[in-house]
């Protein structure tokens, strides 16, 4: 009888706990499975996540990319990293944001593709985050993380310039 009672709590304390991740997946802008178009872009050497003494990225990723916004609709320059390589999870997609010279966009619109074919588009505010991950969202299979330096849907279409957008490292929390 007294088994049985600890095996009862002991299922019940471990019903809301946390999950553990297993890994982080690291994909930089100007790695392997990055590509990027437009004009005006503006490379800051030695920050972001990938810098000297952190970050799991080799010394020519040791950087962080960023462009002024576009107002209006649409955009002008473009990033895109290819997470189609790891293996099929469910966890958290993340963006870095750096702190000092990082991103000032109240509205950056990133667009996330997952469970092969679905997608999901959401605005963050790079202002909230400094030298560190803001959370996309909790996805199953994340294929593909896209940026651009237009309005997010939030706020689509809003004519305001003069605002920086960062290109940095996405991670995937498995």
């Amino acid at each position: 009888m007294v088994s049985v009672f600890l095996v009862i709590i002991v299922g019940i304390l471990t019903i809301g706990a946390a999950p553990a991740f297993a890994a982080y997946y690291y994909h930089a802008n100007g790695g392997a499975y990055w590509t990027q178009s437009g004009s005006g872009w503006t490379s800051t050497s030695n920050d972001g996540y990938c810098i000297s003494g952190r970050g799991p990225c080799g010394s020519n990723l040791w950087y962080f990319q960023s462009n002024m916004n576009h107002g209006g609709c649409g955009y002008d320059a473009y990033g895109h990293w290819d997470i189609s390589n790891v293996t099929a999870y469910d966890g958290v997609t993340s963006a870095w944001i750096d702190g000092e010279g990082g991103g000032t966009m109240y509205g950056a619109g990133y667009g996330i593709a997952y469970n092969y074919g679905s997608g999901a588009s959401l605005t963050i505010n790079q202002n909230n985050y400094s030298e560190e991950f803001a959370p996309l969202g909790t996805y199953y299979r994340t294929s593909d993380v896209n940026l651009h330096d237009g309005w997010g849907p939030a706020y689509a279409c809003n004519s305001l310039t003069g605002y920086r957008v960062e290109f940095d490292e996405v991670r995937l929390d498995v």
